[in-house]
């Protein structure tokens, strides 16, 4: 046993000795070798961690270059988002800017077309309102100016002359006053009174044609005495004969009403005569037209054109041109108050009665409206 217990010592000794010189032998082939191999591995991890530092640092410059980038891009959109806005902006102001210039423009030239309609609107009422006056002084004394008869014997006398200008009175029109007047001054009408009448009240006139008519009338009236006698019969007559028309002509009835109604005015019919008649008509179309109002354009075109003398009516348009430019109009003095006041109370019944007309036709509007929703 203790012969095999010192066999086995001196393996296990000649075991260490073995692997000792056998490092050992690692050791001086390890000295033996170049120094450029013994540290080969050490540059090779030096090269490594340069290669690995390098990586990064050229992913840390890519990822700074990139954000430089992306700041340039933003800074650029934003520049270009702020150009645009800008560039808007003016665009905006320059379109408020001209918008504003048109307006004013337009209003400057609204406000000069109001004052010269309303200068215009001035200057015709003094000429209408004079032209008025003049034309009833010379009617209202036309039997101190009336012709002698050796007057009518210098005239012409024909029959074929004298018809004829007595069948244009059925259509005169305002381009043929020049044309009436003169064919009337030549001519003796002494016998053809009565159907230069009927032609005159028969006539199918516009309103814009009854102021020729109105001066023919008075050249009639100026130079033959029977005319405005005849003619007050007549027009009387034919009132009277339409009141059993159960569809008067409108047109006709408008134009008649304002005829009337001019001849009273410049002294033809005397006020007394020529009132009364209008007045009787007026209340005859009113009266029947309550409830309708079918002849409404009627009494509008009565009071347009006769209101002002007739009923002491003053228009809007007046009102306001006298208000706003400081025009003073010419007074309603041709008729007196008195004898408009009538005039104005049968005005503001139909009146009344045409806005309650009216707000029933709304209500009665408004209820289908809803209905149908």
């Amino acid at each position: 046993m203790p012969a095999e217990r010192k066999r086995s010592v001196n393996m296990d000794e000649k075991d260490v000795f073995a692997f000792s010189s056998k490092e050992k032998e690692k050791e001086r082939e390890a000295e033996r070798r170049p120094a450029s191999a013994r540290d080969k591995p050490k540059d090779e991890a030096k090269m490594s961690g340069k290669k690995d530092g390098g990586k990064e640092e050229k992913r840390k410059r890519l990822e700074e270059e990139k954000k430089k980038k992306e700041e340039k891009e933003r800074r650029k959109k934003e520049e270009e988002k702020q150009k645009a806005e800008e560039e808007q902006k003016k665009k905006e102001e320059e379109e408020k800017r001209q918008q504003e210039e048109q307006e004013r423009k337009l209003q400057e030239e609204e406000a000069k077309r109001e004052k010269e309609e309303g200068h215009q609107l001035h200057q015709e009422a003094w000429e209408r309102h004079q032209c008025r006056k003049e034309l009833r002084h010379k009617n209202q004394n036309a039997q101190e100016g009336r012709p002698e008869e050796a007057f009518f014997s210098r005239l012409d006398s024909s029959l074929k002359k004298n018809t004829a200008f007595v069948k244009k009175l059925r259509t005169l029109t305002e381009q043929q006053r020049d044309s009436l007047s003169n064919d009337f001054s030549s001519l003796n009408l002494s016998k053809y009174i009565g159907e230069a009448v009927s032609s005159v009240v028969e006539a199918k006139l516009k309103i814009s044609d009854v102021g020729c008519a109105v001066h023919l009338c008075s050249l009639f009236h100026q130079r033959y005495a029977e005319f405005a006698p005849l003619l007050l019969q007549a027009w009387k007559k034919h009132f009277e004969a339409r009141k059993e028309d159960k569809a008067p002509n409108v047109s006709k009835l408008r134009t008649d009403l304002r005829f009337i109604a001019e001849l009273t005015i410049v002294g033809l019919f005397t006020d007394k005569e020529g009132l009364s008649l209008i007045y009787e008509q007026l209340k005859n179309i009113i009266g029947t037209d309550r409830e309708t109002h079918t002849h409404v354009s009627v009494v509008i075109s009565f009071c347009k054109h006769c209101g002002d003398d007739i009923a002491g009516l003053v228009p809007r348009k007046v009102k306001l041109a006298a208000e706003k430019f400081g025009l003073g109009f010419p007074p309603s003095e041709i008729i007196s108050t008195e004898k408009q006041q009538p005039f104005q109370n049968l005005l503001r019944e139909y009146f009344t009665s045409l806005t309650k007309h009216l707000k029933k036709d709304h209500r009665e509007l408004q209820n289908i409206e809803r209905q149908n929703r």
